[in-house]
């Protein structure tokens, strides 16, 4: 039997709340504190965790449980599919990284995490016929090419996709200029004009987010006027823009990504 963790959050000074949520696999939910910290998680049955829909919105379920909970105020959510062997290998995490998830819970106290998800395709981006050949072309290692035929199809990818960075940059500006004071911070998720263009041909493509995404951590208090700001530039500008929110902050959890800390899942190390 495995552990699985799903957010870390600072313990109540009175006893924890029983919560009624039942987890991945209709597992109870249970508590596990060291100092400070606490966490919960649940009993898996099986040695893998299942990818299905229902469980990954049962996951979701219980961080939003305890996301919500005002004497909680402020979680950690973890990555699905953090497992342990045993309860105490999860106590021995909140000791190990207990200055940081603290540091951590106090910027997010309080918080909510708002995304808003630039339409690309709507924005005046097409992909032409001849750019879409010479990309192919240089994909499939059987084609041959001389090497002038090669470096102009290059050119010509490289200045399309200063073109995406630079108007998808001008919406980010926009978007930060119109939100000056109802945010405390802000993530942005640039997918590379290859996999924007890749998307588009093949809709049913495994690519999570061909989108330019950005990340708005915002206090709980603000998001009715955050929403309002939205409608707005949302009703004033050219480029199209989805609104989603407010959630547990997901994306200000994670650390940056380098070689030090590739095994690191959702702020936790390994």
């Amino acid at each position: 039997m495995k552990i699985l963790l799903y957010c870390i959050f600072q313990s109540q000074k009175q006893a924890p709340a029983m919560y009624t949520v039942l987890g991945v696999d209709g597992q109870p939910i249970g508590i596990v504190s060291h100092d400070r910290l606490s966490a919960a998680i649940s009993p898996l049955t099986g040695s893998k965790l299942s990818m299905d829909v229902s469980q990954i919105l049962a996951y979701r379920n219980v961080v939003d449980t305890f996301h919500h909970d005002p004497a909680i105020n402020g979680v950690i959510p973890v990555r699905y599919g953090c497992l342990f062997d045993k309860e105490d290998e999860v106590v021995l995490l909140l000791e190990k990284h207990n200055g940081h998830y603290i540091s951590l819970l106090d910027e997010l106290q309080g918080c909510v995490e708002m995304g808003i998800r630039i339409l690309i395709s709507d924005c005046g981006f097409r992909i032409s016929d001849s750019t879409e050949n010479r990309n192919s072309k240089i994909e499939n290692p059987q084609w041959k090419t001389p090497g002038h035929t090669y470096l102009g199809a290059r050119k010509a990818y490289y200045a399309q996709e200063e073109k995406f960075n630079k108007q998808v940059e001008q919406v980010t500006e926009r978007c930060c200029s119109a939100f000056n004071g109802l945010f405390k911070k802000y993530k942005t998720e640039f997918p590379s004009i290859a996999n924007f263009q890749f998307s588009i041909r093949n809709p049913q493509s495994a690519i999570r987010n061909p989108f330019p995404s950005i990340y708005f951590l915002v206090q709980k208090g603000a998001v009715d006027p955050f929403r309002k700001a939205f409608r707005h530039i949302h009703s004033n500008g050219s480029a199209r823009l989805l609104l989603s929110g407010p959630w547990p902050p997901y994306n200000f959890v994670q650390p940056e990504y380098n070689d030090r800390n590739k095994s690191m899942i959702g702020g936790i190390e390994f």
